[in-house]
């Protein structure tokens, strides 16, 4: 299922970009996803690289690593994919999202 058209690359430094529309309804497809990496998150947290054993670690820290773990392994199931070339296309990628209309 993909959401649709992407939007156009940024054509300036920190431009915000469209934002596509996703169907975030419980028990569709973005909600499988997000529960999927949240029990990766979880079982991370948990574990030896996670907060509970490394108290040290900042909550800002803790956030980054958490969203790689996700990340890796939504990618590692083959449930997301990365777009090198668009990735290599734009100068920069902006910091916020536009507002998101309806």
């Amino acid at each position: 299922m993909s959401p649709g058209p992407k939007p156009p690359l940024p054509t300036a430094h920190g431009e915000p970009i469209p934002r596509i529309q996703v169907d975030e309804r419980e028990g569709g497809p973005f909600d499988q996803i997000r529960h999927i990496a949240t029990i990766a998150v979880d079982l991370w947290s948990v574990g030896p690289d996670g907060p509970y054993y490394n108290p040290t670690q900042t909550r800002a820290e803790t956030t980054r690593l958490q969203m790689r773990e996700a990340l890796l392994y939504l990618l590692e199931l083959g449930l997301i994919d990365i777009d090198a070339e668009r990735l290599a296309a734009s100068r920069s990628w902006p910091a916020r999202r536009a507002v998101q209309e309806g």
